[in-house]
C-alpha cells in the first residue's frame, strides 16, 4: 500500500475519464454554488464562548430574566457647549423623536431625569416643559448633581452626552439594518444645523460591523488568494494553463466549502471567515507539488499524459497524506468544548477534505485535456527549464552545505527549539473580547468615549435570587441587594454600580420611608427599575461598571469577587449570588479554551507522528516530523512572548492550523527521500536530490500560503489580524525548519547508521 493508502488512485481514474469526471464535478458545483450564495454570517459576540458549561448556562439565565442586558444601542452626542438653548431644544426632540424610530422600546437621557420623590411619591421632571426663561447654567449644574444623570448620562464637563436606546432583543440582522438605518436617519433630522456630532454605538451596531467586516474580509481572502496564486504561477511556470490547471480547483473547492457550510445549517464567523481563504491556498499548495512533478517530466521529455499519471503516481500519496495531517490537527479543535472552536475545525476539515478532493480529481483530468492537446511543445520552453534548473540548482547547493555540516545545522535548531519553548512556556494569556470587533470603526471610538466619561461599558453582573415559593420581604429584599452593592462598588476596577440600592438611597433623600421604597418601585413600572429587580423571578441585579481590560487584570477582580460571595451567602442563606456578564464569563472561559487548546494541539502534534509512522513504517519518521514541526510553534510562541502580545485562543487555533499545514513539508521530504532511499541512494546523495526537487516546490507553495493568509493582516478585525501573522510566522519558520533542521537531522542519525553498517552503495550520478 503507498503512503496515500491509494486514495491517490482517485487521480488516475480521473485521468482516465477527463470528460466524465469533469461533469460529475460540475453537476455537484451547480447545486453548491447556489447554497454557497445563501450562506449566512454570525455577528453574536456571544457565540465566541457558547458552550454547555454552568457558567454559560448562568449567563444565559441571567439575560433571560433581564434581556435588555447588554443589547441596548448607544447614542452619543458631543458638542463644545451642549448647554446652549439651542442646542438643548435639538436634544430634546432627539429624545422623544427616538421613541418613534422603528424598533426603539425606550429611550434613557439626561431629558428622562426626574427629581427624587417626596412623601407623597410626587416626582417632578428636571426639565421643564419649555425652556423659555430658564436659568440653563442652574439646570446643568442641577444635571451634574443629579445621582443617574452625572457620568453616567452626561459627562463632568458637561460636553458629551450619553442616550441609551432600549431595542427588541437580538433583531435579526436584516431588521437591525433597518433600525440603524431609522435611527441614524431620526438623529440626523433632529440635529441638522447644529454643532453637534453625533456616534453610534452599542453590542447591536457591532453586530452590523462585525457581519461587514467579515462580507469583506472573505471578499479580501480569496479574491487576494487567488489573484496572487495565480500570479505566482504564471510568473514560475510562464503558462496561463498552469495557473487555470491551479485556479480551476480552488474555485470549485471554495464554492464547495460554502455549499457544504450552508447545507449543515452553520454560519460564517469570525473563525469560519478564513476557510475559503484556507482553501484557496491548500489547492494551489497541492497543485504547485503536482505540477512541479508533471513539468518535470515534461522536460525530461515524457509526454503530458504520461506526465500526469508519473506526477499522481509519485506526488500524490505524499498530497493525500498531507491533507490527513492536516484535517487530524483541525479535527482536534472539535474537542474543544465550544461551539466557536469545535465548529471551525470542523469546518475546516471539511474544508481541508474537499481542497484534496478536487485537487486530486480536477486538476488531472483538465491537464489531460489542455495538456494533453499541446504535446510536447513544452520542451522547447527553454526561459521555463532555465528557471527549473535555476531553482534546483539553488536549493542543491542549500543541501550540499547542510550536509557538509550537518550536526552543525541540527544544534542550532535544537537551541532554537529549546530557547523558543522556555519563552513559550512562560506566556500569559491574553484576552479582550474587544479584539473581536472592528477596530477603528465609530462602534470602537464610542466605546473608548463612554470608558473615559462615563466608566466604563463592560459590566459584572450580579444576580440575586431569592427562594420563588416564598414572597419577597422588602426590607430584606432591600438590605441584601445593599450588601451587594457595596461588595460590588469596593472591587478594584469597577467605577459605578447600579441596583435597587442606588434608588432606594436617592428617594430615601427625597423624604420617601424605606417601606415605601419597594411598593412605589413595583408600581412606577419604570424600564429603568426593570433593569435592577424582576418580582415575577424573586430576583435583583447589580450591575458594576469598568473600562475595557485584559483578562489577566479582570480574573483576578473576579476571584476576589467569589471569595466576597462566599461571605455573602453566609449572611443570607437561602439567596443565591452569581456573578456574570459578557466580559467576566469570556475572560475566564478564555482561560480555559486556551487550556483545552493547547491539549488538543498535543493532540494533534501525537496523531500526526503516530501517523507518519505507520505510513512510513518507522516511528523515526514520525520524530523527525515531531522535531521540526514543533520547532516553528515554539518560535511563534516566543515571539508573542517577545512582543508583548501575550497568548489569545486565536493563536493557540492558528498553531494548530500553522502545524497541520507545516507538517505537509516534512511529509514531501520523507516521501521523496524515501523514493530516492528505495531506489538505491545513499542517505547524502538522496537528501541532497529530495533538497533539489521538493525545496522549489515548498518555497513556492509557502509563498502562496503566506500571501493568501497575508489578507488577513489588513482586517478590520484585531483577532483575525494576529490570527494571520501567527500563521504567516508558523509558515515561514516551519519551511526553513523542514529545508535546514529536517536534512540535517535525518544525515545525522541515518548517516551515522549507514557509517557503522553495510558497505556505501552506488550513488546515481547528479
Amino acid at each position: 500500500m503507498t503512503a496515500g493508502f491509494g486514495i491517490e488512485k482517485l487521480g488516475l481514474l480521473a485521468q482516465r475519464f477527463p470528460r466524465i469526471t469533469l461533469l460529475i464535478v460540475a453537476v455537484l458545483t451547480i447545486p453548491l454554488a447556489f447554497a454557497a450564495a445563501k450562506v449566512e454570517f454570525s455577528s453574536d459576540i456571544r457565540e465566541i464562548f457558547r458552550s454547555g458549561t454552568e457558567e454559560f448556562r448562568n449567563l444565559q439565565m441571567v439575560e433571560k430574566q433581564y434581556p435588555q442586558t447588554g443589547e441596548d444601542v448607544l447614542l452619543l452626542v458631543q458638542a463644545p457647549d451642549l448647554f446652549s438653548r439651542k442646542n438643548l431644544e435639538h436634544l430634546r426632540d432627539l429624545h422623544l423623536n427616538l421613541h418613534f424610530a422603528e424598533g426603539v422600546k425606550h429611550v434613557t437621557s439626561m431629558f428622562s431625569a426626574h427629581d427624587a420623590p417626596d412623601a407623597s411619591g410626587n416626582a417632578e421632571a428636571v426639565f421643564p416643559m419649555e425652556l423659555d426663561g430658564v436659568d440653563i447654567l442652574n439646570l446643568r449644574d442641577t444635571l451634574l448633581a443629579h445621582p443617574f444623570v452625572s457620568g453616567k448620562l452626561l459627562s463632568a464637563d458637561a460636553t458629551t452626552a450619553l442616550f441609551v436606546v432600549a431595542i427588541e432583543p437580538r433583531p435579526k440582522i436584516d431588521d437591525l439594518r433597518v433600525v440603524a438605518d431609522d435611527m441614524r436617519q431620526v438623529t440626523d433630522e433632529a440635529l441638522a444645523g447644529t454643532d453637534m456630532k453625533p456616534e453610534l454605538s452599542g453590542v447591536a451596531f457591532f453586530r452590523l460591523e462585525i457581519v461587514g467586516a467579515l462580507i469583506r474580509d472573505q471578499r479580501l481572502l480569496i479574491g487576494a488568494g487567488f489573484a496572487v496564486s495565480l500570479i505566482i504561477c504564471l510568473l514560475f511556470f510562464r503558462s496561463p494553463i498552469y495557473a487555470l490547471l491551479a485556479g480551476v480547483p480552488a474555485g470549485i473547492a471554495v464554492l464547495w466549502t460554502l455549499g457544504i457550510t450552508e447545507l449543515r445549517g452553520q454560519e460564517i464567523t469570525v473563525l469560519t471567515g478564513v476557510v475559503p481563504g484556507l482553501v484557496t491556498v491548500l489547492v494551489f499548495a497541492s497543485s504547485l507539488h503536482l505540477l512541479f512533478g508533471i513539468k518535470r517530466k515534461v522536460v525530461a521529455g515524457e509526454g503530458a499524459r504520461e506526465a500526469i499519471v508519473s506526477s499522481v503516481r509519485d506526488i500524490g500519496p505524499a498530497c493525500v497524506l498531507a491533507a490527513m495531517t492536516t484535517a487530524i490537527a483541525l479535527l482536534s479543535l472539535t474537542l474543544v468544548p465550544h461551539t466557536l472552536v469545535s465548529g471551525f475545525g470542523l469546518t475546516a476539515a471539511i474544508g481541508t477534505a474537499v481542497a484534496f478532493l478536487t485537487t486530486i480529481t480536477v486538476l488531472p483530468a483538465l491537464g489531460t485535456l489542455l495538456l494533453g492537446r499541446r504535446g510536447r511543445k513544452e520542451n522547447s520552453d527553454r526561459t521555463l527549464d532555465r528557471i527549473f534548473t535555476a531553482t534546483s540548482a539553488i536549493c542543491r547547493r542549500l543541501g550540499r552545505t547542510i550536509l557538509g555540516n550537518p550536526t552543525a545545522f541540527l544544534v542550532a535548531g535544537l537551541i532554537v527549539a529549546i530557547g523558543a519553548g522556555i519563552l513559550y512556556a512562560t506566556i500569559s494569556p491574553s484576552y479582550q473580547y474587544r479584539d473581536y470587533l472592528p477596530a477603528n470603526s465609530q462602534s470602537s471610538r464610542v466605546m473608548d468615549v463612554v470608558d473615559k466619561e462615563f466608566g466604563g461599558t463592560e459590566a459584572i453582573l450580579l444576580h440575586i435570587q431569592w427562594p420563588k415559593d416564598k414572597p419577597l420581604d422588602p426590607a430584606q429584599v432591600l438590605a441584601v441587594v445593599g450588601d451587594a452593592h457595596e461588595t460590588l462598588e469596593t472591587l478594584p476596577l469597577v467605577t459605578r454600580a447600579v441596583s435597587l440600592h442606588s434608588i432606594e438611597s436617592w428617594m430615601l433623600e427625597g423624604g420617601l420611608k424605606q417601606e415605601q421604597v419597594l411598593d412605589f418601585l413595583e408600581e412606577s413600572q419604570s424600564p429603568f427599575v426593570e433593569r435592577m429587580m424582576s418580582v415575577d423571578e424573586h430576583s435583583a441585579l447589580v450591575s458594576g461598571y469598568f473600562p475595557a481590560v485584559d483578562a489577566s487584570e479582570l480574573v483576578p477582580v473576579l476571584d476576589a469577587l467569589e471569595t466576597d460571595l462566599e461571605a455573602l451567602r453566609a449572611a443570607h442563606p437561602g439567596v443565591r449570588f452569581i456573578a456574570t456578564g459578557i466580559a467576566p464569563h469570556s475572560a475566564r472561559a478564555s482561560y480555559d479554551m486556551i487550556v483545552e487548546l493547547n491539549r488538543s494541539l498535543l493532540i494533534a502534534i501525537g496523531l500526526n507522528i503516530l501517523l507518519i509512522g505507520l505510513v512510513f513504517w518507522s516511528l523515526r519518521a514520525g520524530l523527525y516530523s515531531m522535531v521540526t514541526n514543533v520547532l516553528p510553534i515554539a518560535v511563534a510562541g516566543a515571539i508573542l512572548h517577545l512582543t508583548g502580545a501575550g497568548l489569545q485562543f486565536t493563536c493557540v487555533v492558528a498553531f494548530t492550523i500553522g502545524f497541520g499545514i507545516a507538517v505537509d513539508n516534512a511529509i514531501h521530504i520523507l516521501n521523496y527521500y524515501r523514493l530516492m532511499r528505495t531506489n538505491g541512494e545513499a542517505v547524502t546523495p538522496a537528501l541532497e536530490e529530495t533538497i533539489a526537487t521538493i525545496g522549489p516546490a515548498l518555497a513556492v507553495g509557502c509563498l502562496v500560503l503566506i500571501v493568501g493568509f497575508g489578507g488577513t493582516v489588513l482586517s478590520e478585525l484585531p483577532s483575525l489580524r494576529l490570527f494571520g501573522e501567527v500563521v504567516i510566522m508558523l509558515l515561514a519558520t516551519a519551511l526553513l525548519a523542514n529545508l535546514l533542521v529536517l536534512p540535517a537531522l535525518i544525515a545525522f542519525v541515518e548517516g551515522r547508521a549507514w557509517r557503522t553498517g553495510a558497505p556505501r552503495p552506488t550513488v546515481k550520478s547528479s
